[in-house]
């Protein structure tokens, strides 16, 4: 059964629409008065490139691999983390470390490669949680533009120097990955195309 709705007469007033708008232009002028008047780090409009606003407690931002003094990395490629994260974003490939008769079991493995797919992951701190060597943490960082989407593909080493700079530690470098480009650079400076003529 249906409801019966009653026919709301307007005023002559209402119909132009005119004390409508004259009350909501009121509202936006009292707002920016309000924040004309109040200091800049009291206000609610964030300047955002210089002013950041700052994150609670329980933020969960852009992940980080922690590593040890000697800068080689905490973790010991257990796939807890990836087992835990339940989006699956977590590729881990192990590699053995060591002599197993010096070392008697502490270290076993390291990750030969550790990524983490940012377009998969929804930042739940399950990873942190899992791993029980603490070493990946999610941290404050909100800002995570990019160009395309393989840069927001991290891998091992970007993991490891994400906080590297705010830290004050040295940057961890892929040597593997420099070698590789200088020889590339190499043999392109070397082709016959790239060399002078005579």
């Amino acid at each position: 059964m249906g409801t019966v709705v009653k026919r709301v007469d307007l005023t002559w007033l209402d119909r132009t629409y005119l004390w409508p708008i004259a009350k909501g232009l009121s509202i936006t002028l009292k707002h920016f008065l309000k924040q004309a008047v109040t200091p800049t780090n009291k206000r609610r409009t964030v300047q955002y490139p210089e002013m950041k606003r700052s994150v609670s407690d329980g933020y969960r931002g852009l992940h980080e691999l922690k590593r040890h003094d000697d800068n080689s990395v905490k973790c010991v490629a257990c796939f807890m983390c990836a087992e835990a994260c339940p989006s699956r974003c977590i590729t881990i490939e192990a590699e053995e470390i060591g002599d197993l008769n010096i070392q008697q079991g502490l270290l076993e493995k390291r990750p030969a490669s550790f990524q983490i797919d940012l377009m998969r992951c929804i930042f739940c701190g399950m990873c942190q949680e899992a791993c029980p060597r603490d070493a990946i943490w999610l941290r404050k960082n909100y800002e995570l533009s990019c160009k395309g989407r393989s840069e927001m593909r991290l891998d091992k080493f970007d993991l490891m120097n994400t906080y590297a700079t705010e830290d004050k530690k040295s940057r961890v470098v892929n040597k593997i990955k420099e070698v590789k480009e200088v020889k590339e650079v190499k043999k392109s400076s070397n082709h016959p195309s790239n060399c002078p003529q005579r």
